[in-house]
């Protein structure tokens, strides 16, 4: 009855989640003991526990729960093996001692943080259990009063926290509740022959009460009933399903876990309806096991059935969850199941790369994304031709953009991500001829280790072998052998923006031109006409440069930059090249020739910006290089006109009405660019980020906040309102085409189409493909919305990159003043927190070169007269905003008009003088709302210039 048993106790870690993962409070193994070597546990002391121990007795268990708290498992094993023969060796102690212990040390340490507690006395608990409530049955035998109920109740009652306990000591307390009832599970006494047994239910309960009330135990309340399936029938295991749905874990990630075990053990067992359908296979709803997965809240609102609440913390470590659904396709491409590949490959596109990778995933997922990507690297011999799949587009694109910078938060998650790839080809060789193709190519780029500053397919390269050397070489040569005409020129013009880091690498185009004929466009007579003009016009202007000065060459480098691009816009097949051509030559004819054409009157400085502007429109990199090295060569040349050409760009607001008004443009239906266009990601396209940039300078005053958040509501309110619009239109469609067939409201079915005939069918189903058709081209509102103020917010940036370039080269122009009025106008009313302080940026520049240019000597011509209007308007556009920000501006641009004034007549300062007492007048009177700052740095201005006077 109490002989010793031959199996010895089983760690209570073995097949659990990691026990790191679950008791965060369990305190580090010191670096001293880690860096002990492993000996021979020392043999313990296996006699019968007394009832009452004193002295040596007391001293002997005390020290054997202590070892059993180890964070050694040998040590650990090796006390549990002597307390379970202390108490059930031989004869078996007496029931009460038998009792102390259960109750006193045992389910009482469960709730302990100290060391290993939790997990050595679990399984002395598991093994207790085993032998009073399993096969032996000690408890009709001989403990008759340790029944199954008192024994919970003991483990109840140990782990309640009661009291006043802190955070820390009612999550211990939790914990032990937690491990308690898995040691009822592995002791497996909770699944008899008696159908009136409700052990199970009774445990179930307190686990799904668990996993419910605190959901961040919730993973490991799921892994529990994951080891309970193991040992259930069938008709135990539905209604454990059924038990799940009730509580509302059924659509959550250990929901997805336990759902996918039970099916591979009970193939044919009977599902819940919901949420997984009858087949109870998560598998075949990608969408709805994404947001499982990723614990996202359903946003379907016409579900009603209850759901679990999220778990509201972040693990560093994946799901258990994933392992057992990455499992269920191993398994399939291990079998040759047709078709796997395919749903492999839709299963992580959905549940991963657009789950854990898109763009608005946190970078928490992103690292559990980066786990997935190692595990799968890691067991690829059990993956076999699987593997091509997990290379996915966002997941290689968040890969290189994380590997690059050392700062990036997840940078350290993708190098490792990176050595995993090289391990697992270095132990299976013939992974490189699958891995290779998507790193270089696919969502990858040929020049993988150069964007990521890394040794990645050199390392890669180095595994080739005798074996997949034809195969590397091919994969080596695809990448340039596919490039089409269209990718090769989008590439040179990448090219060209390298190349083009200053006006002197002018020359690179020029050459290649004369270097090829091009056929890969077709080109009618006038066109070619446009094309032999533009290369003689260029052939003249090369000559002019060789005999030019040196101070004289930039404008005609700047030309032939010009020339060279266009053509090659021509030669790419863009419908303005040729008009861009005419306009160069009016340009070239009044600027470098200084001739006067017949054919225009049109100023030539406010054709080059109009052209200018034109380039900066585009987001392109090359074009905005071009345009500043341009633009830089003939500011000299600029004028007023050509300068309010740019400023007026400024005006409009970021929004798609600013769009329209920018660009002269109307919606028109059907009219929007597609998306999925970015293959191209090494192109010359230039990609601006916004986000988390936007507010306005002044965003921290209450008013304006309000006003912003009151615009959004009413674009919001006018987007439903358009929607609403739209719905009902599309209703009104739906039942002209149906006519009285349309299903009334209520009705649950309808047979009106039974007695259609073949004809009327076909005219159906074509009106309504028309109307869904037509459906489709609604734009998406919110959508073109953000991309017309990303538009718009680009534009104007550019713009403001070339008047900071001109104010910092023509401070002494008196044309620069008048770019003072519309910087300070785009600071006040622009919601984009960059651009504000860019345009502030700039008036900090313009009066940094101006005083620079006053040591220097360098001559200003000003109109006192007309340097006084813009004092005074300066001064009245303070007046319209109160912020701290602004009135820095402000004040900024106006000691800048004032000391050009002061410089040309020192007499001016009784003007200047004038226009601030008028102002301050106004500001104590209550006329104006002005910052006290700005008058105080009058006044230090004043002070600053009667001390040079003086001295």
């Amino acid at each position: 009855m109490g002989s010793k048993r031959k199996r010895t106790a089983h760690d209570a870690s073995a097949g659990a989640p990691d026990p790191k993962k679950q008791l965060k409070n369990i305190e580090k193994p010191s670096s001293k003991a880690s860096s002990k070597p492993s000996t021979a546990p020392t043999p313990l002391d296996t006699s019968t526990f007394v009832d009452n121990p004193k002295g040596a007795d007391l001293k002997r268990e005390v020290q054997l729960y202590d070892i059993l708290s180890s964070e050694d498992s040998s040590e650990r094993l090796n006390a549990a093996n002597a307390i379970v023969e202390g108490l059930l060796g031989g004869n078996g102690v007496a029931e009460s001692t038998l009792q102390r212990h259960l109750e006193r040390r045992l389910f009482r340490g469960l709730a302990s943080g100290r060391k290993g507690a939790r997990l050595g006395f679990s399984v002395v608990l598991a093994e207790l259990l085993a032998q009073l409530l399993g096969e032996k049955d000690l408890v009709a035998q001989k403990y008759t009063g340790l029944t199954f109920e008192k024994v919970l109740g003991f483990l109840v009652a140990k782990t309640k926290p009661d009291g006043d306990l802190s955070g820390q000591e009612e999550k211990d307390h939790f914990l032990g509740l937690l491990f308690g009832l898995q040691s009822f599970v592995r002791a497996k006494v909770l699944f008899g022959d008696d159908e009136d047994d409700n052990r199970w239910d009774t445990i179930l309960g307190k686990l799904l009460e668990l996993a419910t009330k605190k959901p961040w135990i919730r993973e490991e309340c799921g892994w529990v009933i994951v080891e309970a399936l193991a040992q259930m029938n069938q008709s135990q295991a539905e209604h454990t399903l059924e038990s799940l749905h009730d509580t509302g874990l059924a659509q959550s990630p250990e929901g997805v876990g336990i759902w996918l075990t039970a099916k591979n053990r009970f193939s044919d067992m009977k599902f819940p309806t919901k949420p997984w359908g009858q087949s109870g296979n998560p598998l075949e709803h990608l969408k709805s096991l994404a947001k499982a997965l990723k614990e996202s809240s359903n946003e379907d609102e016409s579900d009603k059935t209850k759901q679990a609440k999220q778990t509201g913390n972040w693990n560093p470590q994946l799901h258990f969850v994933w392992k057992v659904v990455l499992a269920q396709y191993a398994t399939a491409a291990k079998e040759k199941k047709h078709g796997i590949k395919s749903e492999f490959e839709n299963f992580w596109k959905v549940a991963v790369d657009e789950n854990l990778f898109s763009a608005s995933a946190s970078r928490e997922r992103k690292f559990w994304g980066f786990l997935l990507f190692q595990h799968v690297l890691q067991e690829s011999a059990s993956y076999g031709k699987l593997i091509s799949s997990i290379f996915s587009h966002n997941l290689v694109r968040c890969l290189i953009n994380h590997v690059q910078e050392k700062d990036r938060f997840l940078n350290r998650a993708a190098d490792k991500s990176l050595k995993v790839l090289i391990r697992s080809v270095e132990i299976d060789p013939k992974l490189l001829v699958t891995i290779l193709p998507r790193i270089i190519g696919g969502y990858g780029t040929y020049n993988f280790d150069k964007i990521t500053k890394t040794k990645t397919v050199e390392k890669l390269l180095g595994l080739t072998d005798d074996k997949n050397a034809i195969a590397v070489i091919k994969t080596l040569l695809e990448p340039a052998l596919s490039v089409d005409g269209t990718i090769f020129r989008n590439r040179l013009m990448s090219a060209f923006a390298h190349l083009l880091s200053d006006l002197k690498g002018y020359s690179f185009p020029c050459n290649l031109l004369h270097s090829f004929s091009p056929d890969a466009v077709e080109m009618d007579s006038g066109i070619v006409g446009a094309k032999d003009q533009a290369i003689s016009t260029l052939e003249k202007i090369l000559k002019k440069i060789e005999k030019a000065k040196p101070e004289k060459k930039a404008p005609l480098q700047a030309l032939t930059l010009l020339y060279s691009l266009v053509i090659f816009q021509l030669y790419n097949g863009e419908p303005e090249a040729v008009s861009i051509l005419e306009e160069l030559k009016h340009c070239y004819d009044k600027l470098i020739r200084h001739k006067d054409t017949e054919s225009s009157n049109a100023d030539a400085s406010e054709v080059l910006v109009e052209l200018l502007l034109s380039f900066i429109s585009k987001p392109s990199a090359l074009l905005r290089k071009v345009t500043q090295h341009v633009f830089g060569a003939f500011m000299t040349e600029m004028t007023a006109g050509g300068l309010k050409l740019m400023t007026d760009v400024l005006e409009p607001d970021e929004s798609l009405r600013g769009q329209q008004q920018l660009f002269d443009q109307e919606p028109e239906d059907g009219d929007f660019m597609e998306e999925g266009s970015d293959d191209e990601l090494d192109s010359d396209v230039e990609v601006v980020d916004m986000n988390g940039d936007e507010g306005h300078l002044n965003s921290h005053l209450a008013e304006e906040d309000s006003e912003d958040d009151g615009d959004d509501g009413e674009a919001e309110s006018d987007n439903e309102e358009e929607d609403d619009e739209d719905a009902k239109k599309l209703d009104e469609a739906l039942a002209k085409a149906l006519g009285n067939r349309v299903l009334q409201q209520g009705d649950e079915e309808s047979d009106s189409d039974a007695d259609m005939t073949d004809s009327e069918m076909m005219a159906l189903d074509s009106k309504l493909v028309e109307i869904f058709s037509q459906r489709k081209k609604i734009p998406n509102k919110k959508q073109e919305q953000k991309d017309a103020k990303e538009t718009v917010v680009n534009f104007k940036s550019h713009v403001l990159d070339l008047l900071e370039i001109y104010v910092k080269k023509q401070a002494t122009n008196h044309l620069a003043f008048n770019l003072l009025l519309p910087l300070l106008q785009l600071i006040r009313m622009t919601k984009t927190k960059q651009l504000a302080e860019k345009a502030h940026n700039i008036i900090l520049a313009f009066s940094k070169a101006s005083r620079a240019a006053k040591k220097s000597e360098d001559a200003l011509s000003v109109n006192i007269s007309e340097q006084t209007k813009l004092l005074k308007a300066i001064h009245l556009e303070a007046s319209k905003d109160p912020s701290h920000m602004f009135a820095k501006a402000a004040s900024s641009a106006s000691l800048l008009v004032a000391s050009s004034m002061y410089k040309v007549d020192k007499g001016s300062v009784k003007k200047i003088a004038g226009v601030y007492r008028d102002s301050q007048v106004a500001w104590v009177a209550g006329e104006v709302k002005m910052q006290a700052a700005f008058f105080v740095e009058w006044v230090n201005w004043c002070q600053s210039h009667a001390n040079s006077t003086s001295s």
